[in-house]
């Protein structure tokens, strides 16, 4: 459950992440869905293709997912015995997994049923989809990667996403609302107006300053220094070769305090040296390794 969405609005998203499950073994019935929450702007499902989808499938989904919604009347739900679940979900080795699970824990195990869908489900779910749903209140946004169940020496899933919202105005806002992000984001303008630039070579975190770029930075550090000072801040410094020597537990070589000094610039390049002590001494002792 999560806490930070309203509960009307997390059953009615974890209500159409069964209804798109639904649509997408119409489309897909080779498809393996696995589990399938509400999330803080809607809701996803990971599902094991056999082959990959698009963006197109998505829309294909989202159409029979709307032509699907008035015939969901009521859900519908039963305690089943671990057998009788295995035996519903013989076919899936995900759900299976999960069924062992709940049953380790010694929680009851339900299925929920709305139209023809059936899914292993703890509940959650608004009383009346095809009433309670407004079906221009929501959109299928993107695929991405993830691994069952977060880890990496597990299977890739595909992880299909949703917007959900109670009306189509508070959709239509978020959406708005994302657009304008993407426009300010500041990988999108540093590129654009040629303040920064990433390397991969170097690190993804860490910007490399164009002459303008630099020049702003600049601009910005002197407003926050003079800032400082006016309200009785004093500035004070400590020599980086002297900090690097005392954290090593040996004397460094010339050629090692020149690459550990090159390789902590980078890091620090827009951090506070004394606020990401802790940081950089970790860094150094593996630069020390």
């Amino acid at each position: 459950m999560n806490t930070h969405i309203p509960k009307h609005l997390e059953h009615l998203r974890h209500t159409l992440s069964h209804l798109m499950a639904a649509a997408v073994l119409e489309i897909r019935p080779d498809a393996l869905p696995t589990l399938g929450p509400a999330i803080e702007n809607g809701f996803y499902y990971d599902f094991d293709f056999p082959t990959p989808i698009t963006d197109t499938d998505l829309l294909e989904i989202e159409k029979l997912m709307k032509k699907l919604l008035p015939t969901w009347k009521e859900f519908t739900h039963r305690e089943v015995t671990k057998e009788e679940a295995l035996e519903q979900f013989k076919e899936n080795p995900y759900k299976q997994e999960l069924i062992e699970e709940i049953v380790s824990r010694g929680e009851k195990l339900t299925l929920y049923t709305c139209g023809k869908f059936t899914d292993l489900c703890r509940g959650g779910h608004v009383e009346h989809p095809n009433k309670d749903i407004d079906p221009n209140a929501f959109k299928l946004s993107h695929i991405a990667g993830a691994y069952w169940r977060g880890n990496e020496k597990n299977k890739m899933l595909s992880r299909v996403y949703g917007l959900a919202f109670e009306s189509k105005k508070d959709l239509d806002e978020y959406i708005k609302q994302t657009e304008e992000a993407k426009k300010r984001d500041h990988k999108k303008l540093g590129k654009e107006l040629d303040l920064f630039f990433i390397d991969e070579k170097v690190g993804k975190g860490l910007p490399m300053w164009t002459p303008k770029g630099t020049a702003l930075k600049f601009e910005l550090e002197n407003f926050t220094r003079d800032l400082e000072r006016k309200y009785g801040y004093e500035h004070a410094l400590q020599d980086i070769l002297i900090t690097i020597q005392k954290i090593c537990t040996h004397q460094l070589t010339w050629t090692e305090i020149c690459f550990i000094y090159a390789q902590w610039h980078a890091l620090t390049t827009y951090a506070c040296f004394n606020e990401n002590l802790g940081v950089i001494k970790t860094f150094l002792l593996d630069m020390q390794k």
